[in-house]
């Protein structure tokens, strides 16, 4: 694979559009190219490099739940080799199989998810999903047309591109401004949103996403979260930081991005094993 990793690594720093499963897909890529150009010819440097690697895989987005699963893969990977090309290999393979897994899950979640839209006319979502887009692939091969609402979901704006990804679809998109979209609840079927993180209480979605969900059961419109297993945050790494008590923003600079959603606002959860009411089993 003849990739420079460092450009793609800073391409994947900068990227503040991208969902969390092109994310996840990524720093799969980039935790394989790294390996096949690792050049570390001692385990405790090898080591040392892999560590540096996924300290920024994660600080480019400490919101997001799969680079802490790929990196733990990585260190079962590491741990096991004999030496350093034994290694390189192990890492290699270790991150072709997080993506496989990742690609296997985002298309059960899919699908799932489709099954679920194939009773409706219109819905909203909320930020850029990969997997939310997915469904609506499926649907669009059916020849089954939505009418989409897609908020702006400022900051970031990623709602302006899922717009145009609707549209490519062969969907009816309607891109309005957050507060505005609002007012379209009461007119949708059902509203799918994705999930960059979740656990046994909740999602992390982009912020917004819990007024949506609170008007969407005020006017008795389901409202799920389609994910996949990569996404639970590990109980190990804490809090989610966006579950972590901070101070009001001082400026739009400092204000979060994400926000968490507890499983009482939703309608559930769908993964890649299907549909759960109310939230994951225990």
């Amino acid at each position: 694979m003849s990739v420079d990793w460092q450009e793609r690594l800073r391409a994947y720093q900068a990227d503040r559009v991208s969902g969390a499963m092109a994310l996840a897909y990524q720093a799969a890529w980039i935790l394989e190219a790294w390996a096949q150009a690792a050049l570390a010819e001692r385990m405790e440097d090898l080591r040392a490099g892999l560590e540096a690697l996924l300290a920024d895989l994660h600080a480019a987005h400490p919101d997001m739940a799969p680079p802490l699963h790929l990196a733990a893969a990585a260190r079962r990977a590491l741990a096991e080799a004999p030496d350093p090309p034994a290694a390189r290999a192990a890492l290699s393979a270790a991150a072709r199989a997080f993506r496989e897994r990742l690609e296997a899950h985002e298309e059960a979640a899919a699908r799932h998810a489709a099954a679920l839209l194939r009773r409706a006319r219109v819905i909203m979502t909320h930020s850029r999903s990969g997997t939310v887009l997915r469904a609506l692939a499926f649907l669009a091969r059916e020849g089954h047309s939505l009418k989409v609402i897609c908020p702006f979901s400022e900051p970031g704006g990623e709602g302006r591109r899922m717009a145009e990804d609707v549209a490519a679809q062969g969907h009816s998109a309607l891109l309005l401004p957050d507060l505005v979209a609002l007012h379209g609840l009461p007119e949708v079927d059902l509203v799918l949103v994705g999930a960059d993180a979740w656990d046994a209480e909740g999602i992390v979605n982009k912020v917004g996403t819990r007024a949506i969900a609170r008007l969407a059961r005020a006017f008795g419109r389901p409202c799920w979260a389609v994910t996949v297993s990569e996404k639970r945050w590990p109980p190990e790494a804490g809090l989610h930081p966006a579950r972590r008590p901070a101070p009001l923003p001082r400026s739009a600079e400092e204000a979060r991005w994400f926000e968490f959603i507890p499983y009482a606002e939703l309608t559930g959860l769908i993964r890649e094993d299907g549909p759960h009411p109310g939230g994951p089993p225990p």
